[in-house]
């Protein structure tokens, strides 16, 4: 099956649940969600990636600032504001490992099996928490967005630096839009690849070897080619000043088309491997 069918499928599936709610075996895609919402609440891992991405990314821009790894005069620019709030997307990472953990987690403890005996069409099954994900990611984003701009003043008024623009400045708002949707987009790459590998363990390691240590190893040696990584166009989306990067539209666009392949690539193995 074709990466195009794959996310064909998907789709009508998607749609299928909508349509097809009142027939009998099936479940309108608003109860999938609502169910998968309920399984993310009964456990802790919402709450642990909320709280550490805000620690994160505190964390991060606080070392950018405080080392001198940014210089004064550039912070007192609107390249070196982006830059500081930027550090925000970096938490996009535990975004992901809640996508992980939604998909890979219910193979590793065996309650994948209650699910598709509950929807047993595995398109919908996938769709159901791509879509609660990339709410749920959103949610996240919209918190992690709001910790790194209170950071960001909060680290400007230490220092007494002017911000160099305000909240409602059209490029402060472009990067923080850019962070919510960067961890929208990695949290649904997260129920891919949690689909794919289904051990939580091995689906985050993989990730982190893509993301941190491929791509970095990419960027170094074929900048042109790294560009249109995931990576690499999640820095771009997050509005990151760099000149080696794609803009932040066509960043987007990039990583939307890598999740649409991740989610395609998600349908293929659900449905050609046996659930156990």
């Amino acid at each position: 099956m074709s990466a195009h069918a794959a996310v064909a499928a998907v789709v009508a599936g998607v749609a299928a649940s909508r349509a097809g709610g009142g027939e009998r075996g099936r479940r309108p895609l608003g109860r999938l969600v609502a169910a998968e919402l309920r399984k993310l609440a009964s456990t802790r891992a919402p709450r642990w990636v909320a709280a550490s991405a805000v620690g994160m990314t505190v964390l991060a821009l606080s070392g950018a600032v405080a080392s001198g790894g940014i210089p004064e005069d550039r912070l007192r620019t609107l390249d070196g504001l982006r830059q500081v709030l930027g550090h925000g997307g970096l938490a996009a990472i535990l975004a992901l490992v809640l996508g992980v953990l939604a998909t890979a987690s219910e193979h590793r403890h065996g309650t994948v099996v209650d699910t598709l005996l509950s929807e047993p069409r595995r398109g919908r099954v996938l769709g159901a928490k791509a879509v609660t994900l990339a709410a749920v990611g959103t949610a996240l984003g919209v918190v992690v967005a709001v910790a790194a701009w209170l950071g960001t003043t909060a680290w400007y008024a230490g220092t007494d630096i002017d911000l160099p623009a305000t909240l409602g400045d059209a490029t402060v708002l472009r990067t923080l839009a850019g962070i919510v949707a960067w961890n929208a987009l990695y949290a649904v790459l997260g129920v891919a690849l949690g689909t794919i590998i289904r051990t939580p363990a091995g689906a985050i390691v993989t990730a982190i070897l893509w993301l941190y240590v491929l791509e970095t190893a990419v960027a170094g040696l074929l900048p042109d080619v790294a560009k249109w990584l995931p990576a690499m166009a999640a820095l771009a989306l997050g509005n990151a000043p760099d000149g080696d990067l794609l803009g932040q539209g066509a960043a987007g666009l990039v990583l939307v088309g890598w999740t649409v392949i991740g989610v395609a690539g998600a349908y293929i193995a659900s449905t050609r491997r046996d659930v156990t």
